[in-house]
This record gives structure tokens, sequence and C-alpha cells, in this order.
């Protein structure tokens, strides 16, 4: 079954792709006066937010000039403008309310140290160690599914056939699936020739710098990219591939 490794259950504003400008913001909504309201939680410390001085216990209670009524309000708006812009956004604070003008800023690409969680960062770049199938790699995927898994495991290899159908399945619709191992390569060569041979690029993280940058410590572990590299879930465990296909031809769709 697939299992969430990490979630950001407080969520921080940006448009679905996570690419763009931002707020900054991490929040838990709540209600004010019967509509929406952000308690914030935490703010990023190069965000507009910071510079317009909101600050964590404040609580969102409007925006762009109107009462908070969904996140579409947020999101349409963030989407539809470009780092620079400035929004006017409505605050409680010691029960007084107040307007405040934040710039929005560019969404950096690692927000690991806001949120706690490697969702919504933005993955780091490949090296050369692609040892089987590196000729493969997409240009301009719509999704890229990885896997930090290792020859050893036996929920692993359970996964290698459920990865090879969705791949097989949506590899040509523009989904991009990675395995990340560390061991060594005689190993990883002879577990590819012998017992599975993955259709997809297979990589080997031989100092474990992926590994420890996104806090992966058990395998199976899979990471879901977006379009734009945007870190969108991450999840231990054999996963259900129904569930899972469902999740990655979504996000392929960019939802």
């Amino acid at each position: 079954m697939l299992r969430l490794l990490a979630f950001v259950a407080i969520l921080f504003v940006a448009v679905p792709s996570f690419a763009g400008p931002w707020l900054g913001l991490i929040f838990k909504k709540t209600e004010f006066e019967n509509h929406l309201a952000l308690d914030v939680k935490g703010v990023h410390p190069g965000s507009g937010c910071v510079a317009a001085g909101i600050v964590a216990g404040d609580k969102v209670i409007g925006f762009a000039g109107k009462p908070l009524a969904d996140m579409s309000q947020i999101t349409s708006v963030i989407s539809s403008s470009k780092a620079g812009a400035t929004v006017a956004v409505e605050i409680l604070r010691d029960g007084k309310k107040k307007n405040l003008k934040v710039k929005l800023t560019d969404r950096p690409d690692d927000i690991s140290s806001l949120t706690g969680s490697a969702i919504g960062s933005k993955m780091a770049e490949f090296g050369k160690n692609f040892y089987q199938n590196g000729e493969k790699r997409k240009q301009k995927p719509k999704a890229t599914l990885l896997d930090f898994w290792a020859t050893w495991c036996g929920p692993c290899r359970q996964t290698l056939p459920i990865l090879e159908s969705i791949y097989s399945k949506l590899g040509g619709q523009g989904l991009e699936v990675i395995g990340i191992a560390d061991e060594n390569l005689s190993t990883l060569n002879a577990f590819y020739e012998k017992q599975h041979r993955s259709p997809y690029p297979l990589y080997r993280d031989a100092t474990k710098e992926l590994w420890r940058r996104y806090g992966i410590r058990a395998v199976p572990t899979l990471m879901l990219l977006d379009s734009e590299g945007y870190i969108k879930g991450v999840w231990s465990g054999v996963p259900n591939q129904k569930a899972l296909e469902q999740i990655v031809i979504e996000t392929m769709n960019g939802k």
C-alpha cells in the first residue's frame, strides 16, 4: 500500500507547479468572521512577506482587497503575476486588523529549511553516474518518478516490476523513471544483467549525496517530480500500482 513518508501538512502558498513567484508562507487553514483565514506558522526569510513584516502568529484574513474566501483567490493572483508585483494582504495581529503591501519574490529552489520536508523543493541536478540506460533520459519530462532502492532490499524488488509497468504505459507520454542506488558498480550491473533489467535510466549515487540532501532513510523511497523538477510527493514502501499511477497521471496533466 502506498504510504506517505513526508507531507507538508502545513501548506505553503505557491502556484500548482511550484515554479514562479510566491508569498513564502506556511500556514494552517482556519476561520475568521465566517470565512477562510490562514494561521501563519512560518515565513521564508527571503520572501516579500518578511519584508512586509508578516510573522508567525499572524492570521491572513484578506487578499487583494477582499476577505479571504478560498485558496483560488490567492493562487489565481500569484499564477498570473510576476516577481516584483505587489499584492494587498490583510492580517489580524493581537486582535487588530492591518493592511500590508507584499512584494512577490521568485520562489527559491530549496525550501526544506522552512517546511521540514523535501516536498516543494527543486530536485538537484544529476551527475554523470548513469550506469544503465542513460541514453533514455528525457529532455523535458512531464513528470519524473525517482526510486531510491537497493539490490538487497526485498520490498525494492517487489517495487521494480510496478515501476517497469508504469514506465511502459506512460513513458511514451512523457513520464521519466530513474532508479537511484549507492552500491558498488559491479553489484549493480550484476543485478541488472542477472535479475532485473529495468528499462529506465539507473543512477549510482556513489557518495549518497542525494540520499543525505533529501533525508532518505528507508528503501524503497519514491519521489515524484513535476515538469519543472519540483518535488510533489515522497513515499516509502511498496506502492499500490493503481494509486501511484493515478498520482503520476495527475502530475503529468499539471494537477
